[in-house]
């Protein structure tokens, strides 16, 4: 099974594609040229058998037109017995005889060729006893009883003649419809060699198609996989193409940017990674010198002092929960150590996360009406979690006090889709396909004084994208005027 692939890839695409083609067309070739073969055969049967047929037909009615000349002559001799009307008999015998080896000639069945012998042989006796019987006295005169005699032999001989000659007329026309039914055969057996012919060679000149069909389109499909695969940020798994030659180079040209695109994924995590922990450190030490300032321990505070520990303390704050989520968005992103997937109850993960903000939406006089349908699918139930908490928290953050949230988990044939919509103050038009975006923050936020990163929905939205999910922002329904976001994620995403 391994000599085939090995062969395959000695060839290059162009080559392999002229051979595929090559080899298609031989069938249909070879097709081809057993009709022409046929046809010229059948052409060459039915002229043989037609000039068979007209010799046949020709030489038996000659032969009848020769017996009754030869008859008429016969007898003319037997009565004047002269010179002339011997030489006129046995012209008339001579031309007889070749009309009968004529017929000998002619392919013919055993019995109609022994007829024909028999015949002849008769013919010959005939001849022979009418040529040597004995002279008149004088020429022109005839005694009367001996010649009376001799015509009544003779005549009795002809009509037997006459009658072979019949029964032969009707066997030469017997064999004519013969050949002619042969001849009907053979076409028909023609006829069926060759859509024999046309029904095995076609479906090989298929499957010769459908092999080099396969292998080209196997490389293809296997080149599509690996730049899909590139396309989501997917550099873990090595990218092999198994295929015509220069196929297979591309595919050893996309492997080398893989490696590279890992190697700048992995220095932007370690860049990351370095600049989190570099400001971390002096962080932490502002967030320690901070609370000495707040625990007075380097004397007592002004109020304008305490003021200004608090904003430098929630601003530390803000710029760490900050750093986390750049972190986190840069590593869902990265799609770099992904979980593998794993069936995941959506319906139970949104109920969780309803329930974790009990208090705060308690707080604020928030009503969550939700209708959920129990649903699962396969993916990283942690980065569902996450998607669904960002939203989630989005909603609780803009919905005014009394307001409400509408939380929907439905069925869509292969796909979920959730559904959040609540009574905020919305998004505009214009700014519905920029909310997913890292560091953005809408006009709703800057107007309502919402605190946040701008880095809440750009995770969600990677998170979905990771489950080859999609994300968008909806018109309200009727009556309403908040944010309704609605996700569709496929239960089986595929593996790109």
């Amino acid at each position: 099974m391994r000599i085939i692939p090995l062969k395959i890839r000695s060839f290059s695409l162009r080559h392999l594609l002229i051979l595929g083609f090559g080899l298609a067309v031989l069938p249909l070739t070879l097709a081809v040229v057993s009709v022409v073969f046929a046809v010229e055969e059948l052409a060459a049967l039915s002229r043989a058998t037609v000039d068979h047929v007209a010799v046949e037909s020709r030489q038996s009615r000659v032969l009848l037109d020769n017996l009754t000349d030869l008859e008429r002559k016969g007898k003319q001799y037997l009565v004047l017995r002269d010179v002339n009307a011997r030489a006129a008999y046995e012209a008339g015998h001579k031309e007889f005889v070749e009309t009968v080896g004529a017929l000998k000639a002619l392919t013919a069945p055993e019995s109609l060729s022994a007829l024909l012998h028999e015949f002849a042989g008769e013919e010959e006796s005939l001849f022979q006893s009418l040529i040597n019987a004995p002279p008149s006295e004088k020429p022109g005169k005839r005694p009367a009883a001996r010649t009376d005699t001799a015509m009544k032999q003779a005549a009795d001989a002809f009509q037997r003649l006459r009658a072979k000659a019949s029964e032969l007329s009707l066997g030469y026309s017997a064999h004519v419809d013969t050949e002619a039914e042969e001849l009907s055969s053979r076409l028909l057996s023609v006829q069926q060699r060759l859509l024999w012919q046309a029904s095995t060679l076609a479906p090989v000149g298929l499957i010769v198609i459908s092999f080099f069909l396969y292998v080209v389109l196997r490389s293809i499909r296997q080149m599509d996989h690996a730049i899909r695969s590139l396309g989501v940020g997917e550099f873990a798994k090595p990218i092999k193409i198994r295929g015509p030659r220069d196929l297979e180079y591309l595919g050893m040209r996309l492997e080398w940017l893989r490696t590279r695109l890992l190697e700048l994924e992995e220095a932007k995590q370690r860049f990351l990674r370095n600049v989190s922990h570099e400001i971390k450190t002096p962080l932490a030490n502002l967030h320690e010198g901070v609370e000495l300032l707040a625990d007075e321990v380097v004397g007592e505070l002004s109020p304008e002092q305490r003021e200004i520990v608090r904003i430098v303390t929630h601003n530390a704050e803000r710029l760490e929960s900050l750093i986390a989520e750049l972190m986190q968005y840069s590593r869902i992103n990265a799609r770099i150590n992904m979980r593998p997937p794993e069936p995941v109850d959506l319906h139970n993960v949104v109920e969780r996360l309803i329930e974790d903000y009990r208090l705060q939406l308690r707080a604020k006089d928030v009503t969550v009406r939700a209708g959920l349908h129990k649903l699962s699918l396969v993916g990283d139930e942690e980065q569902l979690k996450t998607a669904v908490d960002n939203l989630l928290s989005n909603a609780v953050k803009y919905s005014p006090s009394g307001g409400g949230i509408d939380i929907g988990l439905n069925d869509a044939g292969d796909a979920v889709e959730l559904e959040i919509e609540d009574d905020g103050p919305g998004i505009p038009p214009d700014e519905r396909s920029k909310i997913f975006e890292p560091f953005y923050q809408g006009s709703a936020a800057r107007e309502f004084g919402v605190k946040g990163s701008g880095f809440g929905l750009a995770i969600a939205a990677e998170c979905i994208a990771a489950h080859q999910g999609v994300i968008w922002a909806l018109e309200p329904r009727d009556g309403r005027r908040g944010a309704r976001l609605r996700v569709h994620l496929p239960k089986y995403p595929s593996r790109t």
